[in-house]
């Protein structure tokens, strides 16, 4: 009993999928798709929210979606693109400022005040 509670008896021949892995998803489960509070295959409603629940395999190829188009996002800027000055200041003060925008895979451009050709 306690070998098949914790997953210790026989290998089911299911492959695991490494993305629902690291996404920590699980297929056979259901998600609630506003809290994302996790239920069993056979709860239909989120408790909390109150409305219908997705399938794992549905939040796994959401979440796949959402991952594919967070890379492919270009980190070039074009001429023609619009610009936002966010701070003005120094080039070593604004670099945390493009690491997190880099993060995201937001493009950020640092330039100096007019005037000020020193760097840093």
């Amino acid at each position: 009993m306690l070998r098949k509670l914790f997953g210790l008896g026989k290998n089911t021949g299911r492959k695991k999928d490494p993305v629902a892995e690291q996404l920590g998803i699980d297929p056979e489960m259901c998600y609630c798709p506003s809290c994302g509070d996790e239920y069993r295959a056979d709860i239909t409603t989120c408790a909390g929210c109150n409305i219908a629940l997705i399938s794992g395999t549905e939040k796994l190829s959401q979440a796949k979606e959402k991952t594919e188009a967070f890379f492919s996002r270009s980190m070039e800027i074009g001429p023609e693109e619009p610009r936002v000055a966010i701070k003005g200041g120094k080039l070593r003060d604004l670099k945390p400022y493009q690491l997190l925008l880099a993060k995201e895979r937001i493009p950020a451009l640092l330039t100096g005040q007019e005037g000020d050709c020193r760097k840093g």
